[in-house]
């Protein structure tokens, strides 16, 4: 079965692009290398496609200059067209449409364009705007830790930077990339449904592809899986021969263990090869996965907050568009019934160019549904008609909404469930986030299951929107996943899970590191506030004086967990929530 099913999925891949984009900044700089960039694409852009190597460019870095006193934004017309034109123009986010400043930089004769990300963290997917169509030169954005980096000799103007496609670029150039990569089925790996190998394994290869002009011979591919300082796994394959501009799948023995412990499992492949690589950032690729008790998520989670990671926000539309955009982790698993759900982690943006708006007071709603007519794979839906046809459970059985109280741009937010359904084996499910047009939901591009959908025929993220009335199997595609998460729990449970869904309370952050603000009608003066585990053991009492109508909670001492939450005002009412506690 095993080589049946890899058989299939070389067949269903066999069609990928062979490009590899890269942003390298060229030697003498002493900061040559690789960066991590993304670059513009899509209907609301007229630039080229990078994916096609004669559409590479290759020039000196130069800051803009469009007269204004700040950073070199390049929101008006240039006044350095001299030094701009034939070279790749460098800008920082901020203060107008990333289409705006490209066309500026093209009209002073730039052949290309970097956007430096001007807040932490990666590089964002980039809308085009209203002047985005009329760009027809590549425009790329790395990350403000990269422009920092390399500010100084962008100001000299003395390092040629790389955009394009690498193909031909180097004589010794092998590759792995993430979306050709097989990883476990999911980032968020659930215990009570991994109880042994029987119940959670996966396949384990990659294509390596050869960018160089030079024939790569004695080429191995190895992987390692590492629990802490324990070696799971250490598998190299055979020797294989790859022409030059061709690839080659590498199949590995099946990861299986007899038992799984909870943990943060760190898996990497590595490219061995005889020859010195002039390109080595991309011969090794992370695929890890974290197992526990009741998180789940295909996006990047981190190990220790225990929380989805965003890396960008996805663009759904301006506000007022009157649009939406609903986003699902599709589940399904044969021992289903050990679980029940009773909560989403979700964070959202909204725009911040040209002027920066705010999550406060925005409504965003969860689902859980029963997907009525799955299929047993996606590739047996092959009409567009099926996939309009999707019949989910009506009502969903389990649903929730939440309007922002603050800005929380990028937080990740606890919302539970007002019921707690116990799942049933084999049902197909889809978690839903739905958000409107003004909303962006928070996305990551680290984990891409494009070789496992090939090669399971399963369903990962699915999405529909307003524009579309069919759904599609994939999301806005593999390598981008929501960076949401489920909450399950288990049967016994489920008389806690119960009451607390009957909360309707605002309550931020969740999770949360050491205190949670509770947000209620009005001012009660002292509220007594009982903290327990899931186990019903109370682990905190607090009587607390409001700040107007602003419960604080302290959780600084708790360990990571969920707790339920019982606020007793007024001397009679009782309110019962659920908080998230991660560390």
């Amino acid at each position: 079965m095993k080589k049946l099913l890899l058989i299939m999925s070389l067949l269903m891949v066999s069609a990928i692009s062979n490009a590899q984009i890269v942003v390298y900044v060229n030697a003498p700089s002493a900061n040559e290398g690789s960066y991590e960039f993304t670059y513009a694409q899509g209907a609301s852009w007229g630039v080229p496609d990078l994916t096609v190597p004669g559409n590479a460019v290759e020039d000196t870095m130069v800051f803009v200059n469009d007269g204004t006193s700040g950073d070199s934004l390049g929101c008006n017309g240039l006044i350095n067209g001299v030094d701009v034109n034939g070279q790749i123009a460098v800008v920082y986010r901020g203060s107008c449409e990333f289409g705006t400043k490209a066309l500026n930089a093209q009209n002073a004769g730039a052949v290309g364009v970097i956007i430096i990300n001007n807040a932490g963290g990666a590089p964002l997917e980039m809308g085009g705007g209203a002047d985005g169509g009329g760009v027809s030169i590549p425009v790329v954005m790395i990350t403000n830790a990269a422009g920092a980096l390399l500010k100084q000799e962008i100001e000299n103007q003395t390092s040629t930077v790389f955009i394009g496609s690498k193909n031909g670029l180097y004589g010794d150039d092998l590759a792995i990339r993430p979306s050709e990569t097989l990883r476990a089925h999911s980032f968020g790996v659930l215990q009570p449904l991994s109880q042994d190998g029987t119940e959670f394994n996966f396949e384990v290869g990659a294509w390596i592809r050869n960018y160089g002009t030079n024939s790569q011979g004695n080429v191995q591919l190895h992987c390692t899986v590492d629990l802490g300082v324990t070696n799971l796994y250490d598998q190299t394959s055979t020797v294989v021969t790859i022409p030059a501009g061709d690839s080659a799948f590498v199949s590995l023995p099946t990861f299986t263990q007899s038992t799984y412990a909870n943990g943060f499992y760190e898996m990497t492949y590595e490219i061995i090869m005889t020859a010195t690589d002039e390109s080595d950032y991309d011969n090794t690729w992370d695929a890890n996965f974290f197992i526990n008790d009741s998180l789940f998520s295909h996006a990047t989670m981190d190990p220790v907050g225990m929380e989805p990671v965003p890396t960008f926000a996805l663009y759904n539309g301006d506000e007022g568009d009157g649009g939406f955009a609903e986003t699902c982790i599709f589940f399904r698993d044969t021992n289903a019934s050990r679980l029940g759900v009773f909560g989403m982690t979700i964070n959202a943006f909204t725009s911040q160019n040209p002027d920066p708006t705010s999550l406060d007071g925005k409504y965003v709603e969860i689902f859980a549904y029963t997907w009525d007519n799955a299929p047993d794979s996606a590739s047996h839906w092959t009409t567009v008609a099926e996939w309009e046809g999707v019949s989910l459970s009506s009502p969903p059985i389990a649903q929730a909404n939440y309007i922002y109280i603050d800005d929380l741009q990028g937080e990740n937010l606890f919302i539970p469930f007002e019921s707690t359904p116990l799942l049933v084996d084999n049902q197909a499910y889809l978690f839903c986030y739905y958000v409107e047009s003004g909303i962006y939901p928070g996305y990551d591009n680290k984990v891409d299951y494009s070789l496992n959908m090939a090669l399971y025929d399963q369903p990962v993220n699915m999405v529909h929107t307003d524009a579309e009335a069919r759904w599609y199997a994939a999301g806005f595609g593999n390598g981008k996943q929501p960076s949401m998460m489920v909450h399950f729990f288990t049967p016994d449970q489920l008389g806690v899970m119960e009451n607390a869904g009957e909360s309707n309370l605002s309550v931020y952050p969740n999770p949360a590191t050491d205190k949670v603000s509770v947000l209620l009608k009005e001012n009660y003066g002292n509220v007594f506030a009982t903290l327990t585990n899931l186990e019903g053991k109370v682990v905190s009492t607090q009587n607390v004086t409001m700040e107007a109508n602003i419960l604080v909670l302290d959780v600084t001492t708790l360990a990571s967990g969920t707790y339920m939450v019982d606020i007793n005002y007024n001397g009679e009412e009782h309110q019962v929530f659920k908080v998230v506690v991660t560390k």
